[in-house]
């Protein structure tokens, strides 16, 4: 098999992982207990692992989900086995016994979501150890996601293991059927995870399509349950929003920014399944919410036939709303870039420096990104050049790097 055919496998191999890891975890879980949890995280990694050597020599099962949750199963046991004998217990435990349905995989892992809920943690840590362990999300993705150091992440982890362990002694099977009070932390974790395939935290990473469409395959699995759920039909809205600007997002693997974007590629389906969930939504009988404006936010630029005949008064006021219910150093970047279109540009750069005292290591690419962006505007190319290169010294992801190193090529020239 050529170098080709192993980068195809690698990249199949990928796309299942993140598209399969949660339902595996959950599935065995279900079946095994979810005191086994740091077992079944190794029994699945493992068999991705044997599929990356046999898949390239013996091609791609037909049905590689049922294969991995085998391989996943035998080596589960085998280790169940090895501690026991250890413990001098015996175990009675046979593959060919045990039969798991992939059918199951979808209810196992709400299940699974609602019962990290459960646990005696923080409303923070609660989310950690759901994106490690059914979103398939590494330490770094955690950190960025989270705005967290790489330490806390690890170490929460890492206590994690045995709280998770001793509550499934306790724990009793949850009724789906009220999931409205697991609701905002089942929405954080979605959205976190369609953040990351929105933009990847990776160093060569992009697009991640296959976790942005599990986010959007989990929330209508959650919808089954919450019909009418409000912040449930705006994160839908809000992702189908934005996954219909996908095909103009990229272009010869360089980001296109919106003003750039070739609105014809823009998905009009995706668009009206966005408005489809929007509209489901009554706000006399809801509270007003993040996810909410989010989607508005994303309607207003999908609703404008070209950048610039966006309605950027509008959209400053829903930013100001979001600040209200959101006031963090991010949003109000997003809406100085708004302003950025109607307002004088002076007054955005001295108001976007006020927050530089204040930014972490995970804001300052975005802030350096739009402080020379607004140099560039106001025609103060060295300005903009020095802010530009500044960017560059936070952040280590190839197409940020690339983006800005096109801005600086076009403002020298």
């Amino acid at each position: 098999m050529n170098n080709s055919d192993h980068n195809t496998i690698n990249r199949f191999t990928d796309h299942l992982f993140r598209e399969s890891h949660g339902k595996m975890i959950a599935l065995l879980s279900a079946k095994f207990g979810y005191q086994q949890i740091d077992n079944i995280v190794d029994a699945v990694q493992e068999a991705f692992e044997v599929a990356l050597n046999e898949w390239k020599y013996k091609g791609i099962p037909n049905h590689s989900f049922a294969w991995l949750i085998q391989v996943s199963k035998n080596k589960l046991i085998n280790k169940i086995k090895r501690e026991a004998i250890g413990r001098h217990i015996t175990c009675q435990f046979h593959a060919e016994d045990l039969q798991l349905d992939p059918d199951e995989a979808e209810d196992s892992l709400i299940r699974l979501l609602v019962y990290f809920s459960k646990i005696n943690l923080s409303d923070r840590n609660k989310v950690i150890i759901a994106l490690f362990y059914l979103c398939g999300f590494g330490y770094i993705e955690i950190s960025h996601a989270l705005m967290l150091p790489l330490e806390t992440i690890k170490k929460m982890i890492g206590r994690s293991k045995s709280m998770i362990k001793d509550f499934a002694i306790q724990y009793e099977d949850y009724d789906l059927n009220v999931l409205h009070k697991e609701m905002l932390y089942l929405l954080h974790v979605l959205y976190l995870m369609f953040n990351e395939g929105f933009k990847s935290s990776r160093k060569n990473g992009s697009i991640h399509h296959d976790l942005c469409f599990e986010a959007i395959r989990l929330a209508v699995l959650i919808k089954n349950y919450q019909q009418e759920n409000c912040e449930l039909n705006a994160i839908l809205a809000l992702f189908f929003f934005h996954i219909a600007r996908f095909p103009a997002r990229m272009d010869n693997n360089m980001w296109i920014s919106m003003e750039h974007q070739d609105r014809t590629l823009w998905d009009k389906n995706l668009i009206a399944e966005g408005f489809a969930y929007l509209n489901q939504i009554d706000l006399k009988k809801n509270r007003l919410n993040k996810y909410y404006l989010e989607a508005l936010i994303a309607s207003v630029h999908l609703s404008a036939v070209q950048y610039e005949k966006t309605n950027w008064q509008l959209l400053s006021k829903l930013y100001t709303q979001l600040t209200l219910l959101e006031p963090t150093i991010s949003v109000e970047i997003n809406k100085i870039i708004v302003e950025s279109n109607y307002l004088p540009i002076a007054g955005l750069i001295e108001k976007i420096k006020n927050f530089e005292p204040d930014l972490n290591e995970f804001l300052k690419f975005p802030f350096y990104t739009t402080l020379a962006h607004l140099y560039e505007k106001n025609k103060m190319n060295q300005l903009a050049s020095t802010y530009y290169l500044r960017a560059l010294l936070h952040t280590k992801n190839q197409f940020d790097r690339d983006y800005i190193g096109q801005k600086i090529t076009k403002i020298v020239q």
